[in-house]
């Protein structure tokens, strides 16, 4: 499993699009001092209020770019040659489903680090108290989990939706479905994005070991189907 998602991750760094996602660092720096700009002071108590939005911008461009990515190999039929390699589907799938988790997490290690960089100071000159070490270090690592279960369950939907433009549309569509939701049912916290927000935070609504139990469960949910009917699929 270890061998299949190196060669997994050997085809990603190998190819233009995976190092195009790493573009999604300086619209980190710049949807955090768009939310400092915009937002009224007052709502900006802490550190965390001034790059909330953007952390979940990486989360959804995570996700997104798994999903296309995986979906796209169905389309070409290049999974195929996964399958040629390892008869057994089960392994091929899951080696997928982990090396885009490794991917969320280096890019949520890295967005969570920029993020925090560029509002610190911002904070500071508006008199908002800075985290303490402790803190500042969980929230970094708290998020690179968030948005590793998010890569993998970006994956997982490119399985489930074998075509990239329709398994980028399921994962921008969720987001709209889960803010209807929010406001019929008030169930927002609860739900995928809003955990990222939560996450962020080190709780609130949710207290943080639910908040990663929910996730862990939307993303094992979603991968165990995944593998169930892509190891049954005729990709023919």
């Amino acid at each position: 499993m270890i061998a299949l998602t190196r060669a997994e991750l050997m085809k990603l760094h190998t190819v233009r699009s995976t190092w195009a996602v790493l573009l999604v660092l300086p619209v980190v720096a710049f949807v955090s001092l768009l939310d400092t700009a915009l937002d009224p002071v007052e709502h900006n108590t802490s550190v965390v209020d001034f790059m909330d939005v953007s952390l979940v911008v990486v989360g959804l461009v995570v996700a997104a770019c798994a999903a296309a990515v995986v979906g796209s190999e169905f389309v070409r039929r290049t999974v195929g040659l996964d399958y040629l390699a390892v008869p057994r589907r089960f392994p091929v799938l899951g080696a997928k489903v982990s090396a885009f988790a490794c991917v969320g997490a280096v890019l949520g290690l890295l967005s969570a680090l920029l993020a925090s960089a560029v509002v610190t100071p911002i904070a500071m000159g508006r008199g908002v108290v800075l985290d303490g070490p402790g803190n500042a270090v969980l929230r970094v690592l708290a998020v690179t989990a968030a948005i590793t279960v998010l890569g993998a369950l970006g994956a997982a939907i490119g399985v489930l939706v074998p075509h990239p433009a329709i398994a980028v549309g399921a994962v921008v569509g969720w987001q709209f479905i889960e803010m209807l939701l929010a406001m019929a049912f008030g169930i927002g916290d609860y739900l995928p994005i809003g955990l990222i927000t939560t996450v962020a935070h080190l709780g609130g609504t949710v207290a943080l070991p639910v908040a990663f139990g929910l996730l862990f469960l939307y993303a094992a949910s979603a991968v165990g189907v995944a593998l169930l009917l892509g190891s049954h699929r005729d990709l023919t």
